[in-house]
Parts: structure tokens; sequence; C-alpha cells
């Protein structure tokens, strides 16, 4: 969990559960002997970047986001694993980034926290940061799936959560871009099965395990 003085984004709502959980449904990678890159998307205060780290679910993470307050908070609370080395914290658009030669097929893990909800859908926000969080704006459904594929080797994992009502629509692009579906998670703790997590691997063959009611519980 975020240790006390951790630095929170601020005029923003506190973050939701939904980072820790994402964090911890991945993968473990052992000894941490064979390097494994992984990229956060929209990272903002940087707590899924922090817990990767922590519970070494990768040896290196680079956390990007738009907002300076956003990558500001993530620089203060990754300094110690940015000192190391394991971490690089990167204010920058998603979409523009995507676009960068050099991180084509170089990550192995990309791990993204998305807006819920498409432009236009649902009630607006009426703080601005709030508002760019919850709502598709340039980092749409299509934008980042496609950046994934772009941005992942061949075998690397895709990690996100999603509403439950946009499934069908993020298994569609996943499969558009050579990305395919392996997890499914729907939590216990939500009742109403509001949200999925998900894991999919670059080029993989089809075959998907769902775990419904699943039991995920915070161990420090």
């Amino acid at each position: 969990m975020p240790h006390e003085n951790w630095n929170y984004i601020p005029h923003t709502k506190r973050p939701t559960q939904d980072g820790l959980n994402l964090a911890l449904l991945m993968k473990g990678i052992g000894k941490g002997q064979i390097p494994v890159r992984a990229i956060d998307v929209g990272c903002g205060d940087g707590i899924i970047s922090y817990e990767i780290l922590k519970n070494k679910k990768a040896t290196h993470v680079m956390a990007i986001d738009i907002v300076a307050a956003a990558t500001k908070a993530a620089a203060l609370n990754l300094e110690e694993y940015v000192r190391r080395g394991q971490a690089e914290v990167i204010k920058q658009s998603a979409g523009s980034f995507f676009k960068i030669k050099k991180f084509v097929h170089r990550f192995d893990r990309f791990v993204i926290n998305p807006p819920f909800f498409s432009s236009g859908s649902g009630t607006a926000n009426s703080r601005h940061r709030d508002q760019r969080a919850r709502f598709e704006g340039s980092l749409s459904l299509k934008v980042w799936v496609k950046g994934a594929s772009r941005l992942l080797n061949d075998g690397g994992e895709l990690y996100c959560v999603f509403p439950t009502e946009r499934l069908g629509e993020l298994l569609s692009e996943l499969t558009k871009n050579n990305v395919e579906a392996k997890e499914i998670w729907w939590l216990k703790a939500d009742l109403k099965k509001r949200r999925f997590f998900l894991r999919a691997v670059q080029g993989g063959r089809p075959g998907i395990k769902i775990h419904f009611d699943y039991d995920l519980k915070y161990v420090e």
C-alpha cells in the first residue's frame, strides 16, 4: 500500500483500489534475473509503478503521463526506484510516445488503468483533471490498444482494468491488433461486477481463462 508520506495529485479525487488490484494480479518475475521492462501508461501518482517494482512484477518501469502534476507526484513517490535506475518518469502524451521508433517492441509488459468512458457518454465531471481521467480524449481505447501492440515484444503482456459494459469492444480491438486476451478477472468485492481486469498476450493463441468472484486480498 502507499506509504504514509505518499504524494497525491493536488485537486483530484483520491484514486480507487483499481491500480493496486491491477498490480497484484500481474505475474511475478521470481528472482528477477531476466530483465522485465514495463510501461505504465497514464501513471498518475505512480501507484501502479510503485507496486510493480515493490512486489517484483518487473525489473524496470517507465511511467508516463501527460499531466505535469501527475508526473511530479510520481517522481517523488518513485524517487528511490529512480535513483536505483529501476524507474523513469516522463511527461508526455501517450499518443506521441507510442510513435517513438526506439520503443517499438521494447517492452515486456504494458499496464494501463485507462479512461473508462467514451467521449460524450455519461455525466461530465466539473474537475478538469478528474474529467480527463474518466473520459476518453486523445487516449481512446483504439489508441492505447494499438499502442500496446506497437510497444510490446512478441509474447509481451498487456494488463488493464475496464468497465464490463465495454468488454466486447475491448476484445474486438485486441484481436484486430494481434493481442489475444488470456485471462479475465471479476473480483468478489465488486458485487455488481461493473469492471473487470484483463491480461492479454501479444501474438498469443486464442483461449481465455475466466476468474469469476475472484477473492483478491492485499498482502503487505
